[in-house]
Protein backbone atom coordinates (compact mmCIF):
# COMPACT_ATOMS: atom_id res chain seq x y z
CA UNK A 1 0.00 0.00 0.00
CA UNK A 2 1.44 3.29 -1.01
CA UNK A 3 2.05 5.95 1.17
CA UNK A 4 -1.17 8.17 0.43
CA UNK A 5 -3.22 4.74 0.35
CA UNK A 6 -2.34 4.64 3.75
CA UNK A 7 -3.60 8.03 4.80
CA UNK A 8 -6.73 7.69 2.90
CA UNK A 9 -7.39 4.68 5.10
CA UNK A 10 -6.27 6.46 8.05
CA UNK A 11 -8.51 9.14 7.56
CA UNK A 12 -11.80 6.91 6.66
CA UNK A 13 -11.11 4.49 9.20
CA UNK A 14 -10.33 7.27 12.16
CA UNK A 15 -12.40 7.96 15.10
CA UNK A 16 -11.96 8.29 18.66
CA UNK A 17 -11.16 5.69 21.56
CA UNK A 18 -9.14 5.28 24.59
CA UNK A 19 -5.42 4.68 24.62
CA UNK A 20 -6.12 1.69 26.62
CA UNK A 21 -2.83 2.06 29.00
CA UNK A 22 -5.55 -0.09 31.27
CA UNK A 23 -8.76 -1.74 30.90
CA UNK A 24 -11.14 -0.62 32.07
CA UNK A 25 -10.01 2.27 30.98
CA UNK A 26 -9.81 5.17 33.87
CA UNK A 27 -12.80 7.63 32.25
CA UNK A 28 -14.49 4.30 33.83
CA UNK A 29 -13.33 4.43 37.42
CA UNK A 30 -16.20 5.91 39.58
CA UNK A 31 -16.49 5.42 43.71
CA UNK A 32 -14.77 2.82 45.34
CA UNK A 33 -14.17 2.08 49.32
CA UNK A 34 -11.17 2.71 51.21
CA UNK A 35 -11.28 -0.88 52.41
CA UNK A 36 -11.38 -2.59 49.36
CA UNK A 37 -7.90 -1.09 48.27
CA UNK A 38 -6.87 -2.31 51.80
CA UNK A 39 -8.21 -5.54 51.43
CA UNK A 40 -6.32 -5.84 47.77
CA UNK A 41 -3.21 -5.09 49.12
CA UNK A 42 -3.13 -7.39 51.99
CA UNK A 43 -4.05 -10.32 49.15
CA UNK A 44 -0.60 -8.23 47.33
CA UNK A 45 1.27 -9.02 50.58
CA UNK A 46 0.11 -12.27 51.18
CA UNK A 47 0.69 -13.66 47.50
CA UNK A 48 4.04 -11.95 47.72
CA UNK A 49 3.53 -10.45 44.36
CA UNK A 50 5.93 -8.69 42.27
CA UNK A 51 5.32 -4.93 42.57
CA UNK A 52 5.81 -2.12 40.15
CA UNK A 53 6.22 1.32 41.95
CA UNK A 54 5.06 4.35 39.97
CA UNK A 55 5.77 7.84 42.32
CA UNK A 56 4.64 10.74 40.72
CA UNK A 57 5.87 14.27 40.96
CA UNK A 58 3.22 17.01 39.71
CA UNK A 59 5.08 19.37 39.64
CA UNK A 60 6.86 21.63 36.79
CA UNK A 61 8.71 25.48 36.22
CA UNK A 62 5.94 26.38 33.73
CA UNK A 63 3.00 25.29 31.87
CA UNK A 64 3.32 23.61 28.81
CA UNK A 65 0.09 24.81 26.21
CA UNK A 66 -0.50 21.21 24.63
CA UNK A 67 0.18 19.08 27.88
CA UNK A 68 -2.40 16.60 29.40
CA UNK A 69 -0.56 15.33 32.49
CA UNK A 70 -1.51 16.04 36.10
CA UNK A 71 0.91 19.42 36.56
CA UNK A 72 1.29 21.89 39.45
CA UNK A 73 2.86 25.11 37.56
CA UNK A 74 5.34 27.05 40.37
CA UNK A 75 8.41 28.15 40.83
CA UNK A 76 8.72 27.67 44.60
CA UNK A 77 10.92 24.93 44.76
CA UNK A 78 9.83 24.71 48.58
CA UNK A 79 6.82 22.87 47.21
CA UNK A 80 8.88 20.24 46.49
CA UNK A 81 10.49 19.57 49.06
CA UNK A 82 7.41 19.76 51.29
CA UNK A 83 6.14 17.27 48.80
CA UNK A 84 9.25 14.49 49.25
CA UNK A 85 7.93 14.98 52.85
CA UNK A 86 4.45 13.68 52.53
CA UNK A 87 5.73 10.91 49.54
CA UNK A 88 7.72 9.46 52.23
CA UNK A 89 4.22 9.27 54.96
CA UNK A 90 2.12 7.85 51.80
CA UNK A 91 5.15 5.18 51.32
CA UNK A 92 5.04 4.15 54.86
CA UNK A 93 1.62 3.64 54.58
CA UNK A 94 1.57 1.53 51.82
CA UNK A 95 4.62 -0.73 52.62
CA UNK A 96 2.41 -1.51 55.78
CA UNK A 97 -0.14 -2.64 53.53
CA UNK A 98 1.95 -4.68 51.09
CA UNK A 99 4.77 -6.06 54.10
CA UNK A 100 7.27 -7.68 51.74
CA UNK A 101 6.20 -7.80 48.71
CA UNK A 102 8.97 -7.90 45.92
CA UNK A 103 9.61 -4.56 44.10
CA UNK A 104 10.71 -5.22 40.60
CA UNK A 105 10.55 -1.63 39.32
CA UNK A 106 10.69 1.99 40.04
CA UNK A 107 9.32 4.39 38.14
CA UNK A 108 9.24 8.29 38.65
CA UNK A 109 7.39 10.59 36.00
CA UNK A 110 5.37 13.62 36.38
CA UNK A 111 5.23 16.62 36.01
CA UNK A 112 9.05 16.73 36.05
CA UNK A 113 10.70 15.20 38.76
CA UNK A 114 13.93 16.93 37.80
CA UNK A 115 11.83 19.88 39.79
CA UNK A 116 12.89 18.40 43.24
CA UNK A 117 16.75 19.71 44.33
CA UNK A 118 19.31 17.08 44.45
CA UNK A 119 18.97 16.74 48.11
CA UNK A 120 15.09 16.11 47.63
CA UNK A 121 15.97 13.72 44.62
CA UNK A 122 18.15 11.87 47.49
CA UNK A 123 15.97 11.79 50.32
CA UNK A 124 12.84 10.31 47.74
CA UNK A 125 15.53 7.65 46.96
CA UNK A 126 16.44 6.82 50.39
CA UNK A 127 12.52 6.61 51.58
CA UNK A 128 11.92 4.00 48.84
CA UNK A 129 14.50 1.71 49.71
CA UNK A 130 13.71 2.28 53.52
CA UNK A 131 10.45 1.45 52.77
CA UNK A 132 10.05 -1.44 50.41
CA UNK A 133 11.51 -4.63 49.58
CA UNK A 134 13.54 -3.79 46.33
CA UNK A 135 15.04 -6.33 44.04
CA UNK A 136 18.51 -5.75 43.20
CA UNK A 137 17.71 -5.93 39.48
CA UNK A 138 14.84 -3.72 39.93
CA UNK A 139 14.46 -1.66 36.60
CA UNK A 140 14.56 1.89 37.90
CA UNK A 141 13.15 4.94 35.20
CA UNK A 142 12.71 8.90 35.53
CA UNK A 143 11.29 11.67 33.26
CA UNK A 144 13.36 14.34 32.99
CA UNK A 145 13.12 17.68 31.65
CA UNK A 146 15.98 19.05 29.64
CA UNK A 147 15.73 22.85 29.75
CA UNK A 148 16.13 22.24 33.72
CA UNK A 149 17.92 18.61 34.47
CA UNK A 150 21.65 19.50 36.36
CA UNK A 151 24.57 17.76 36.33
CA UNK A 152 24.08 17.05 39.99
CA UNK A 153 20.38 15.78 39.81
CA UNK A 154 21.85 13.22 37.16
CA UNK A 155 24.55 12.38 39.55
CA UNK A 156 22.25 11.62 42.41
CA UNK A 157 20.00 9.52 40.17
CA UNK A 158 22.93 7.44 38.93
CA UNK A 159 24.11 6.54 42.10
CA UNK A 160 20.07 5.80 43.09
CA UNK A 161 20.70 3.14 40.31
CA UNK A 162 18.74 4.31 37.76
CA UNK A 163 19.99 3.99 34.40
CA UNK A 164 16.59 4.30 32.28
CA UNK A 165 15.59 7.87 31.28
CA UNK A 166 12.40 9.41 29.30
CA UNK A 167 12.93 13.26 27.69
CA UNK A 168 10.61 15.45 26.07
CA UNK A 169 11.38 17.20 22.90
CA UNK A 170 7.58 17.08 20.92
CA UNK A 171 8.93 19.33 18.12
CA UNK A 172 12.03 21.05 17.46
CA UNK A 173 10.32 24.14 15.42
CA UNK A 174 10.64 27.46 16.58
CA UNK A 175 7.05 28.09 15.43
CA UNK A 176 5.81 24.99 16.95
CA UNK A 177 7.44 25.62 20.66
CA UNK A 178 5.83 29.29 20.58
CA UNK A 179 2.41 27.63 19.62
CA UNK A 180 2.68 24.59 22.50
CA UNK A 181 4.36 27.47 24.90
CA UNK A 182 7.24 24.75 25.34
CA UNK A 183 11.34 26.20 23.84
CA UNK A 184 13.96 23.56 24.40
CA UNK A 185 17.24 23.54 22.10
CA UNK A 186 18.96 20.52 20.53
CA UNK A 187 22.07 21.69 21.92
CA UNK A 188 19.81 21.10 26.04
CA UNK A 189 18.47 18.10 24.33
CA UNK A 190 21.50 16.68 23.08
CA UNK A 191 24.02 17.58 26.75
CA UNK A 192 20.98 15.82 28.93
CA UNK A 193 21.98 12.67 26.41
CA UNK A 194 25.86 13.06 26.13
CA UNK A 195 25.62 13.74 30.33
CA UNK A 196 22.98 10.60 31.20
CA UNK A 197 25.00 8.62 28.61
CA UNK A 198 28.47 9.42 30.62
CA UNK A 199 27.21 8.57 33.99
CA UNK A 200 25.90 4.94 33.31
CA UNK A 201 22.25 5.55 31.61
CA UNK A 202 21.77 2.79 28.85
CA UNK A 203 18.21 3.18 28.22
CA UNK A 204 17.13 6.58 26.77
CA UNK A 205 13.61 7.55 25.16
CA UNK A 206 12.70 10.15 23.48
CA UNK A 207 9.29 12.04 23.12
CA UNK A 208 7.63 13.09 20.04
CA UNK A 209 4.48 14.69 19.08
CA UNK A 210 2.72 14.70 16.19
CA UNK A 211 -0.38 16.85 15.43
CA UNK A 212 0.58 19.95 16.86
CA UNK A 213 -0.12 23.71 15.23
CA UNK A 214 1.67 24.79 12.41
CA UNK A 215 3.28 21.51 12.26
CA UNK A 216 4.09 20.91 8.40
CA UNK A 217 6.06 18.24 6.55
CA UNK A 218 8.78 19.41 5.97
CA UNK A 219 9.06 20.68 9.71
CA UNK A 220 8.61 18.05 11.09
CA UNK A 221 10.68 15.87 9.01
CA UNK A 222 13.92 17.83 10.37
CA UNK A 223 12.23 17.18 14.16
CA UNK A 224 12.66 13.50 13.08
CA UNK A 225 16.04 13.81 11.93
CA UNK A 226 17.48 15.69 15.21
CA UNK A 227 15.61 13.15 17.00
CA UNK A 228 17.69 10.18 15.21
CA UNK A 229 20.86 12.03 15.28
CA UNK A 230 20.62 12.34 19.30
CA UNK A 231 20.32 8.02 18.69
CA UNK A 232 18.23 7.38 21.92
CA UNK A 233 17.10 3.54 22.45
CA UNK A 234 13.06 4.04 21.70
CA UNK A 235 11.28 6.73 21.03
CA UNK A 236 8.06 7.28 21.31
CA UNK A 237 5.17 8.92 19.24
CA UNK A 238 2.43 10.35 20.55
CA UNK A 239 -0.58 11.94 18.80
CA UNK A 240 -1.68 15.22 20.24
CA UNK A 241 -4.69 15.05 22.30
CA UNK A 242 -6.71 18.50 22.14
CA UNK A 243 -9.42 18.26 24.62
CA UNK A 244 -10.07 22.11 25.76
CA UNK A 245 -13.09 21.06 27.15
CA UNK A 246 -10.95 19.11 29.66
CA UNK A 247 -7.92 20.71 29.67
CA UNK A 248 -8.98 24.35 29.54
CA UNK A 249 -5.02 25.64 29.17
CA UNK A 250 -4.95 23.72 25.85
CA UNK A 251 -7.16 26.73 24.57
CA UNK A 252 -4.00 28.40 24.46
CA UNK A 253 -2.82 26.34 21.44
CA UNK A 254 -5.52 27.87 19.50
CA UNK A 255 -3.95 31.15 19.56
CA UNK A 256 -1.30 30.32 16.94
CA UNK A 257 -3.91 28.99 14.44
CA UNK A 258 -5.97 26.14 14.15
CA UNK A 259 -5.46 22.64 15.47
CA UNK A 260 -4.39 20.07 12.49
CA UNK A 261 -7.01 18.08 10.73
CA UNK A 262 -7.47 14.31 10.72
CA UNK A 263 -5.78 14.17 7.08
CA UNK A 264 -2.75 16.11 8.43
CA UNK A 265 -2.15 13.94 11.23
CA UNK A 266 -1.86 10.71 8.93
CA UNK A 267 0.77 12.45 6.81
CA UNK A 268 2.98 13.09 9.74
CA UNK A 269 1.95 9.59 11.39
CA UNK A 270 3.19 8.15 7.92
CA UNK A 271 6.18 10.35 7.34
CA UNK A 272 7.30 9.57 11.00
CA UNK A 273 6.86 5.72 10.48
CA UNK A 274 8.58 5.66 7.67
CA UNK A 275 11.55 8.16 8.86
CA UNK A 276 12.22 6.14 11.66
CA UNK A 277 11.97 2.65 10.16
CA UNK A 278 14.52 3.97 7.36
CA UNK A 279 16.69 5.09 10.03
CA UNK A 280 16.38 0.89 11.61
CA UNK A 281 13.84 1.62 14.39
CA UNK A 282 12.10 -0.95 14.98
CA UNK A 283 8.37 -0.23 15.03
CA UNK A 284 6.39 -1.73 18.40
CA UNK A 285 3.09 -1.41 19.44
CA UNK A 286 0.91 1.63 18.62
CA UNK A 287 3.41 4.65 18.58
CA UNK A 288 7.08 3.32 20.38
CA UNK A 289 9.97 2.64 18.17
CA UNK A 290 13.11 0.91 19.76
CA UNK A 291 16.96 -0.17 18.44
CA UNK A 292 16.93 -3.66 17.47
CA UNK A 293 18.26 -4.98 20.81
CA UNK A 294 17.44 -2.36 22.89
CA UNK A 295 15.35 -3.57 25.91
CA UNK A 296 12.21 -2.63 24.73
CA UNK A 297 12.71 -4.61 21.26
CA UNK A 298 13.80 -7.18 23.44
CA UNK A 299 10.90 -7.92 25.25
CA UNK A 300 8.53 -7.41 22.08
CA UNK A 301 10.22 -10.20 20.41
CA UNK A 302 9.41 -12.27 23.76
CA UNK A 303 5.80 -11.66 24.06
CA UNK A 304 7.33 -9.56 27.08
CA UNK A 305 6.15 -6.37 26.12
CA UNK A 306 2.74 -4.76 28.35
CA UNK A 307 0.82 -1.15 28.45
CA UNK A 308 0.77 0.23 30.88
CA UNK A 309 -0.44 4.41 32.79
CA UNK A 310 3.22 4.55 31.32
CA UNK A 311 2.95 3.18 27.56
CA UNK A 312 4.55 0.36 26.47
CA UNK A 313 7.18 -1.13 28.72
CA UNK A 314 9.07 -4.71 29.71
CA UNK A 315 7.51 -6.59 31.94
CA UNK A 316 8.27 -6.44 35.32
CA UNK A 317 5.08 -7.47 37.46
CA UNK A 318 1.28 -7.34 37.81
CA UNK A 319 0.40 -5.34 40.55
CA UNK A 320 1.48 -1.29 39.58
CA UNK A 321 0.79 0.54 42.69
CA UNK A 322 1.31 4.73 42.19
CA UNK A 323 2.31 6.95 45.13
CA UNK A 324 1.44 10.69 44.64
CA UNK A 325 -1.08 12.81 43.69
CA UNK A 326 -3.09 11.47 40.89
CA UNK A 327 -0.95 7.95 40.58
CA UNK A 328 -2.63 5.21 39.52
CA UNK A 329 -2.36 1.76 40.64
CA UNK A 330 -3.45 -1.37 39.05
CA UNK A 331 -3.67 -5.20 40.62
CA UNK A 332 -5.33 -7.98 38.08
CA UNK A 333 -8.18 -7.37 40.13
CA UNK A 334 -9.04 -3.71 40.69
CA UNK A 335 -7.41 -0.11 39.55
CA UNK A 336 -7.72 3.36 41.59
CA UNK A 337 -6.35 6.33 41.56
CA UNK A 338 -5.02 9.03 44.55
CA UNK A 339 -6.59 12.18 44.60
CA UNK A 340 -6.01 14.44 41.48
CA UNK A 341 -5.78 17.56 43.85
CA UNK A 342 -2.32 18.03 45.65
CA UNK A 343 -4.82 19.40 48.66
CA UNK A 344 -7.08 16.42 49.60
CA UNK A 345 -4.27 14.12 48.99
CA UNK A 346 -2.35 16.03 51.56
CA UNK A 347 -5.06 15.84 53.89
CA UNK A 348 -5.84 11.91 53.19
CA UNK A 349 -1.63 11.62 53.78
CA UNK A 350 -1.51 13.49 56.97
CA UNK A 351 -4.61 11.52 58.34
CA UNK A 352 -2.85 8.36 57.88
CA UNK A 353 -4.92 7.14 55.32
CA UNK A 354 -3.82 5.79 51.54
CA UNK A 355 -5.27 9.03 49.39
CA UNK A 356 -7.88 6.87 47.05
CA UNK A 357 -9.88 8.39 45.31
CA UNK A 358 -11.60 6.61 42.64
CA UNK A 359 -11.31 3.43 41.41
CA UNK A 360 -12.98 0.14 39.66
CA UNK A 361 -12.86 -3.92 41.03
CA UNK A 362 -12.35 -5.85 38.13
CA UNK A 363 -14.81 -8.66 37.27
CA UNK A 364 -14.17 -11.62 35.26
CA UNK A 365 -15.38 -10.17 32.06
CA UNK A 366 -13.07 -7.17 32.69
CA UNK A 367 -10.29 -9.50 33.22
CA UNK A 368 -10.80 -11.83 30.33
CA UNK A 369 -11.40 -8.54 27.78
CA UNK A 370 -8.37 -6.89 29.77
CA UNK A 371 -6.28 -9.63 28.24
CA UNK A 372 -7.65 -10.12 24.72
CA UNK A 373 -7.03 -6.17 24.83
CA UNK A 374 -3.64 -6.26 26.02
CA UNK A 375 -2.24 -8.82 23.50
CA UNK A 376 -3.80 -6.79 20.67
CA UNK A 377 -2.30 -3.29 21.91
CA UNK A 378 0.86 -5.34 22.45
CA UNK A 379 1.65 -8.04 19.68
CA UNK A 380 -0.91 -7.35 17.32
CA UNK A 381 -2.68 -10.46 17.62
CA UNK A 382 -4.33 -12.79 20.50
CA UNK A 383 -4.56 -16.29 20.67
CA UNK A 384 -8.52 -16.95 21.56
CA UNK A 385 -7.45 -20.45 22.67
CA UNK A 386 -4.87 -19.33 24.96
CA UNK A 387 -7.19 -16.92 26.35
CA UNK A 388 -10.21 -19.61 26.86
CA UNK A 389 -7.88 -21.60 28.47
CA UNK A 390 -6.64 -19.00 30.96
CA UNK A 391 -9.90 -18.27 32.01
CA UNK A 392 -11.52 -21.48 31.66
CA UNK A 393 -14.56 -20.31 29.09
CA UNK A 394 -14.52 -21.19 25.32
CA UNK A 395 -13.43 -17.70 24.19
CA UNK A 396 -14.77 -18.14 20.43
CA UNK A 397 -18.61 -18.79 21.43
CA UNK A 398 -17.74 -15.54 24.28
CA UNK A 399 -16.89 -13.44 21.83
CA UNK A 400 -19.51 -14.33 19.07
CA UNK A 401 -20.70 -10.83 18.84
CA UNK A 402 -16.96 -9.12 18.64
CA UNK A 403 -15.52 -11.71 16.16
CA UNK A 404 -18.44 -10.76 13.78
CA UNK A 405 -17.29 -7.34 13.80
CA UNK A 406 -13.78 -8.26 13.46
CA UNK A 407 -14.46 -9.93 9.64
CA UNK A 408 -16.19 -7.09 8.56
CA UNK A 409 -12.59 -5.19 9.64
CA UNK A 410 -10.84 -6.58 6.56
CA UNK A 411 -8.76 -3.52 5.87
CA UNK A 412 -7.78 -3.63 9.75
CA UNK A 413 -8.12 -6.95 11.60
CA UNK A 414 -8.78 -10.75 10.59
CA UNK A 415 -9.93 -13.75 12.24
CA UNK A 416 -8.42 -16.87 11.56
CA UNK A 417 -10.62 -19.81 13.18
CA UNK A 418 -8.58 -22.55 12.73
CA UNK A 419 -5.28 -20.87 15.07
CA UNK A 420 -8.47 -18.99 16.93
CA UNK A 421 -6.33 -16.01 16.36
CA UNK A 422 -7.30 -12.47 15.94
CA UNK A 423 -4.52 -10.59 13.89
CA UNK A 424 -4.34 -7.42 12.85
CA UNK A 425 -3.32 -6.48 9.26
CA UNK A 426 -0.29 -3.92 8.69
CA UNK A 427 -2.87 -0.76 8.86
CA UNK A 428 -4.48 -1.99 11.99
CA UNK A 429 -1.44 -1.87 13.57
CA UNK A 430 -1.85 1.74 13.42
CA UNK A 431 -5.48 1.44 14.05
CA UNK A 432 -5.43 -1.30 16.92
CA UNK A 433 -7.15 1.23 19.53
CA UNK A 434 -9.99 0.70 16.64
CA UNK A 435 -10.11 -2.98 17.05
CA UNK A 436 -9.47 -2.88 20.77
CA UNK A 437 -12.67 -0.81 21.24
CA UNK A 438 -14.83 -3.85 19.65
CA UNK A 439 -14.13 -5.98 22.61
CA UNK A 440 -14.44 -2.51 25.07
CA UNK A 441 -17.77 -3.38 27.07
CA UNK A 442 -17.69 0.09 27.88
CA UNK A 443 -17.08 1.88 24.74
CA UNK A 444 -20.35 0.04 23.24
CA UNK A 445 -22.18 1.84 25.95
CA UNK A 446 -22.57 5.19 23.54
CA UNK A 447 -24.66 7.70 24.92
CA UNK A 448 -27.87 8.87 23.66
CA UNK A 449 -26.23 12.40 23.12
CA UNK A 450 -23.12 11.01 21.41
CA UNK A 451 -23.45 13.53 18.64
CA UNK A 452 -23.55 16.52 20.32
CA UNK A 453 -21.27 15.39 23.46
CA UNK A 454 -17.85 16.66 23.83
CA UNK A 455 -14.94 14.16 22.64
CA UNK A 456 -14.40 11.85 26.20
CA UNK A 457 -11.53 10.38 24.51
CA UNK A 458 -8.29 11.60 22.11
CA UNK A 459 -8.34 10.50 17.87
CA UNK A 460 -6.72 7.13 17.06
CA UNK A 461 -4.63 8.59 14.73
Amino acid sequence: MSNADTVAMLVASASRGPRYTSYPPATEFGAVDGEHVTRELAEVSARREPVSLYVHVPFCRSLCWYCGCNVIATRNTQAGTTYVDQLGVEMRLLSEAIGTAPVTEIALGGGSPNFLSPTSLRALCAALERNFAINGDARRSIELDPRTTTTPQIEVLASGGFRSLSMGVQDFSAEVQDAIHRHQTELQTRWLVDVSRAAGFDDINVDVVYGLPLQTEASFTKTLDSVIALSPDRIALFGYAHLPDRLPHQRLVERAGRVLDTRERAVLLVLAIERLTAAGYLHLGLDHFAKPGSRLARAAAERRMVRTFQGYAEYRADAILGIGVSAISSTPRMHWQSHSELEGWAAAVDAGRLPVARGIALDDDDRVRRAVIGKLMCDGEVDLGRIGVAHGIDAETYFTRELAVIRGLGDLASYDAGARTVRTTASGRLLVRNVCMVFDRYHQRVPADAATAQPRFSPTI
